[in-house]
């Protein structure tokens, strides 16, 4: 009888750290969920107005709204207005259906540069411009090979990279995108994204 209360005791006791593990692993897969669908909460939620438009802070991004449909940004306008874009690197960018980005497979920036592109992107198709992303090389990943000799008046090229500078130039047909800080080429592409949709003139 002891050895059969032992053996139950042992029994129970393994159940009981079984529910533990499937408890703490719903928890913390409910509150993964709960942030990507619902934010961080309320409380940090804030908003401004620049011109007429008004942005709402998400927490890890800026929202507005434009011919109602959603434009996300990492940084507010007033953020990014200090980067100097000329109106002929916005104006080749604007009322077209393409837009090809690229980069060095193996720039400093890689990272942050496919997040940038990515997050473009994500923002353009909502306004009926496909981005596509590719390297200026071939690369391990088959991205298509985009170098500024494929810029066109039709399909602009973005040339992003790590520089010891944060700056926006036309170089031939080719808009380079330099940056002198990883969170330049967020900036960088945000400023870009603002005059593409006039919200920065």
């Amino acid at each position: 009888q002891i050895l059969l209360f032992f053996m139950r005791r042992q029994r129970d006791g393994e159940k009981g750290k079984k529910f533990m593990v499937y408890l703490i692993g719903f928890i913390m897969v409910g509150s993964v969920f709960g942030v990507i669908f619902f934010g961080f909460g309320d409380s940090s939620t804030t908003s401004l107005r620049y011109d007429e438009f008004k942005f709402v802070n998400k927490g890890n991004f800026w929202t507005t709204t434009l011919n109602e449909k959603e434009a996300l940004f990492t940084y507010s306008p007033s953020d990014v207005r200090g980067i100097n874009v000329s109106n002929d690197i916005i104006n080749r960018l604007k009322n077209i259906i393409e837009i090809d980005v690229t980069s060095e497979f193996n720039d400093t920036f890689a990272k942050q540069i496919s997040l940038a592109e990515y997050n473009m992107g994500l923002t353009l198709n909502n306004f009926n411009i496909f981005v596509r992303q590719g390297f200026t090389t071939e690369s391990q990943y088959n991205f298509p090979v985009i170098t500024c000799e494929d810029s066109t008046p039709f399909v602009p090229v973005i040339y992003f990279k790590s520089s010891n500078e944060t700056n926006v130039y036309l170089e031939d047909n080719c808009i380079i995108a330099e940056a002198l800080r990883q969170e330049d080429i967020e900036r960088i592409k945000d400023r870009l994204v603002y005059g593409i949709l006039g919200i920065i003139e």
